[in-house]
């Protein structure tokens, strides 16, 4: 089986995906307001502090050039977004790191933390990278379709249109460095059958998580 192949065994159709986004939908229909873009900044940041750790962890678990260099492709990825987060969206909506840090965490994102966590403790690296590969192909054609709306919206500040649209391209480093490391997963044993069992939880996660920055009331704590 080409390592192609487990690309389209995930299934998941980005269009689709796009056009369920709720947070898009409101900006499209002119209803964004300061709220939804502070839950959004938030939600972005919390998931922040998963991923990271996650990250690391997959990089000490397969420290090997072809997993390891796509790990720390996407940990440097998310380090520099943390800091255009910080310098620049967050605090144009008026959020410091420290108050968002100890701020609640809704239901929504809390599972996608979890998610994100039992992947970097228990996933073989072909499987990981596939699941961030799908995670990268859905937020940024999302983040693409939501920068291009909200950069036509009044009162979105500069600074958040700017961190959205910096993720509008799926890095080749990830879209294409997958499948090395599926070859090399492949090579080293991972089963085939566990290779797609993450990345086709990633479209409802993320369906869910831009839920909890449209909606009020998506809940916190467990």
């Amino acid at each position: 089986m080409a390592a192609t192949s487990f690309l389209d065994a995930v299934g998941a159709n980005v269009a689709d995906h796009v056009r369920a986004n709720e947070f898009l939908s409101l900006a499209r229909e002119g209803k964004i307001r300061t709220e939804h873009l502070k839950r959004f900044a938030l939600a972005e940041f919390q998931s922040q502090e998963a991923e990271f750790t996650a990250y690391g962890l997959l990089l000490s678990r397969f420290p090997h050039e072809v997993p390891g260099g796509f790990f720390s492709f996407v940990a440097h990825e998310l380090m520099q977004a943390r800091h255009r987060m910080v310098s620049g969206a967050a605090s144009s909506l008026g959020l410091s790191p420290d108050e968002m840090r100890r701020a609640p965490v809704t239901r929504p994102v809390r599972r996608f933390t979890e998610f994100i966590s039992w992947v970097a403790l228990h996933a073989g690296s072909a499987e990981a990278a596939l699941t961030a590969r799908t995670d990268f192909a859905l937020w940024c054609n999302s983040c693409a379709e939501l920068a291009d709306v909200l950069r036509d919206a009044d009162d979105v500040p500069e600074e958040v249109v700017a961190y959205i649209d910096a993720y509008r391209d799926n890095p080749p480093e990830v879209a294409d460095g997958v499948l090395q490391v599926i070859e090399h997963g492949l090579a080293q044993g991972e089963p085939r059958d566990w290779i797609t069992r993450s990345a086709v939880r990633m479209d409802p996660a993320l369906r869910a998580w831009w839920h909890s920055a449209a909606v009020d009331g998506a809940g916190t704590g467990w």
